[in-house]
């Protein structure tokens, strides 16, 4: 066992830590591994011990380099949206940590953060294409579809003031409410054409969140029971705040329609490890991120849409307007952040990333 520490109490702390984190010696092999490893290599501890990094990663993943890179400069090095590909592990996408052992030269610590499923939104660029390619086909129909929906509503109004009998008035009310249907998704459809403009200003991410939930135990969460996790030591940053409410609002309702008989919520909210990116129309360069995480048991996503989860008019409701998650990807990375979705056994997590930034930029 590393270092001094007794024996049991390193055990305790290592597999306390819900990541897979192996530690390797200077020839490479393995000497430690904790709990979360032995899940994540499907290989228990004294098998994972007999094993190298070349045994348990694919050759062509960078992992050899990164290590070698944290050994030379004796300092830590990440990297993100690794691809694993192995009879081992199957396909997997994950976050990678490398650091080296000051004191046992030559020994370096990896700590892997598994990303379950491949629909990270990396950087603005990348969401804004995918805006600017979906943006002019949105103003149009917009375009097309509320001008004669205004003319289709007032003439349900004369239809209600005339002498008509019932069954008309009864037409005349869908008609109405119908028509305000559509222009409210067409009101939705033009905001994404748009784009958001971001008004930052200092913002706490749990007060927002608090106000969230206490919008959802008024309205859809009525019934639910909210968990709360938070990381007290996350500072402030820059946002905009109702716009941050609308895309959290909107990931709280998905997690409760999607919810099972359990009726539980969980938020939580995290230093994002690793997570830095660089922002191109920003001041500040590669920014840390904090982490929202809303967490729900459920039947979790139809496999007919999860490569498309963030596309809009993609949705598996039978009254769905596929617009919700469109809109939450286009705020996050609107600031600069992204969104992560993991969906495994029962449970559907949706991780907002924001970066954390000391003024406006």
């Amino acid at each position: 066992m590393i270092g001094n520490a007794p024996h049991d109490l390193a055990d305790i702390v290592m597999n306390a830590i819900g990541f897979p984190l192996l530690v390797i010696d200077a020839g490479n092999q393995l000497i430690e591994a904790n709990s979360s490893a032995e899940a994540f290599f499907h290989s228990g501890r004294k098998t994972l011990l007999d094993q190298s990094v070349d045994d348990l990663f694919p050759l062509s993943s960078s992992v050899s380099t990164m290590i070698s890179k944290a050994r030379t400069t004796a300092a830590s090095v990440n990297d993100q949206g690794i691809e694993l590909s192995s009879d081992v592990l199957g396909n997997r996408l994950i976050n990678l940590h490398v650091s080296p052992l000051a004191e046992r030269p030559g020994c370096v610590v990896i700590l892997i953060q598994e990303r379950a499923l491949a629909e990270r939104l990396r950087g603005q660029e990348q969401f804004r294409g995918s805006s600017r390619r979906m943006s002019s086909f949105a103003a149009l129909l917009a375009h097309e579809i509320k001008t004669p929906m205004s003319g289709i509503r007032g003439a349900a109004e004369l239809i209600t003031r005339a002498d008509q009998r019932e069954k008309q008035l009864q037409m005349a009310e869908l008609i109405i409410s119908e028509s305000d249907r559509v222009t409210e998704l067409v009101n939705r459809m033009e905001t994404l054409a748009a784009g958001n403009t971001i008004n930052r200003k200092r913002i706490n991410i749990h007060e927002i969140i608090d106000h969230c939930l206490h919008l959802a135990e008024q309205s859809f969460g009525l019934g639910f029971r909210f968990e709360k996790l938070y990381d007290p030591s996350l500072p402030d940053t820059y946002g905009d705040r109702e716009l941050l409410i609308q895309a959290l609002i909107n990931l709280i309702k998905n997690a409760c329609e999607a919810s099972d008989n359990n009726k539980k919520i969980t938020i939580k909210t995290i230093y994002n490890l690793g997570s830095r990116l660089t922002i191109s129309d920003s001041n500040s360069d590669h920014l840390s991120m904090l982490g929202v995480v809303v967490i729900n048991q459920g039947e979790g996503i139809a496999e007919a849409i999860k490569s498309r989860l963030f596309d809009p008019f993609v949705t598996a409701k039978a009254d769905g307007t596929g617009l919700g998650l469109a809109l939450v990807a286009s705020i996050v990375t609107d600031h600069g952040g992204s969104v992560d979705v993991s969906d495994t056994a029962g449970q559907t997590a949706f991780q907002i990333n924001l970066p954390i930034t000391r003024g406006v930029s």
